[in-house]
């Protein structure tokens, strides 16, 4: 059996869709699976069993119907398609497959390409939207609601006399969902005197973050800064190692989730009930959760809009002692 699915193109929304993939993997264990999606996405999966990973490039090309026309076509005819995305391309590109079941949610008038369609749930955390859409043609399983990732076999190079806290000051969707960079340094600052090690986390593009970060810091020497030094897998190695994250609503975040790490997330802009870390070790701090929330919460907007005195204040008015109390609170737990 061949089993064709188009992966979310956001790193965070690919780990929620980890429980679904393996609803799928464990249903048909014995089949060829082929996974499209962006370069970050298809990363995620790139060591599992049967499996092709193919990278999207559609963007970049002249005719982008077309080229999703010769991909869909260079691909071997599946039983099964499934896309994960909600856009009308991305279930064209399954029905140029000419998949015999082609299973997707209904949106962007595109359910004639579909022969299996749902309409999503969007009160619903997106880990369960996700696997609400594969139970339409898989009803029965017996899978546990939890992330899926496997581990990677890649050696770190941490101190073992130390605890190690990861910070993740970056997020890709946009900069109201990014904590202020003096708080972070202010956390980190607490953690370095509590005996911690600090790894900086960061795409490339968030390499300035961490850096203004770490001059902010008073003690350099307990501070790896690896911003744009790692790729997904290589990530995922770090993370393990990790006795605390703090972390804003983000890709990395549910990578964390996933292989239940001790989390602080940090929440602004975004809902935390349909985005926040599918884990017990997750602990969500935002303005909601300590009973401040604004007029304005839940924007979910890129940029804050506010362009006022308030501007940022759902990030602003979580000022780090919120965030040092909850890590008096876990580490007290911890012991």
């Amino acid at each position: 059996m061949n089993i064709l699915i188009r992966l979310p193109n956001w790193l965070g929304d690919s780990v929620m869709a980890t429980f679904a993939l393996e609803i799928v993997y464990k249903t048909y264990p014995k089949s060829n699976f082929y996974l499209i999606g962006s370069k970050t996405s298809v990363e995620l999966f790139k060591n599992y069993q049967n499996t092709t990973t193919i990278i999207d490039k559609s963007k970049n090309a002249k005719s982008r119907i077309y080229y999703l026309y010769k991909l869909a076509k260079s691909i071997p005819q599946c039983d099964i398609a499934i896309t994960l995305q909600n856009s009308f391309l991305s279930a064209l590109f399954i029905y140029f497959n000419n998949a015999k079941i082609r299973l997707g949610y209904k949106s962007e008038l595109r359910g004639f390409l579909l022969t299996h369609s749902i309409n999503k749930n969007k009160t619903m955390h997106e880990v369960q939207i996700y696997a609400k859409l594969i139970e339409t043609i898989i009803k029965n399983h017996n899978i546990k609601p939890k992330l899926y990732l496997q581990k990677p076999n890649i050696q770190t190079n941490l101190p073992k006399e130390k605890k190690i806290a990861g910070i993740n000051a970056g997020a890709a969707f946009g900069s109201a969902k990014r904590w202020c960079e003096e708080y972070f340094a202010e956390v980190i600052n607490y953690l370095i005197e509590q005996g911690y090690y600090v790894v900086l986390f960061g795409a490339e593009n968030e390499a300035q973050i961490t850096n203004n970060i770490q001059k902010l810091c008073k003690d350099s020497k307990n501070i790896l800064n690896l911003a744009g030094k790692t790729d997904i897998q290589t990530l995922e190695s770090y993370f393990l190692k990790l006795d605390l994250l703090i972390t804003n609503d983000s890709g990395p975040m549910h990578i964390a989730a996933a292989f239940e790490v001790p989390t602080i997330a940090i929440f602004g802009p975004t809902d935390d009930s349909q985005t926040s870390p599918f884990s017990q070790n997750a602990h969500i701090i935002s303005l909601k959760i300590l009973g401040k929330a604004l007029e304005c919460q839940p924007c979910k907007q890129r940029i804050c809009p506010l362009k006022d005195s308030e501007n940022h204040a759902c990030m602003k008015y979580l000022t780090p002692n919120f965030i040092i109390d909850k890590i008096k609170l876990i580490t007290k737990d911890m012991k």
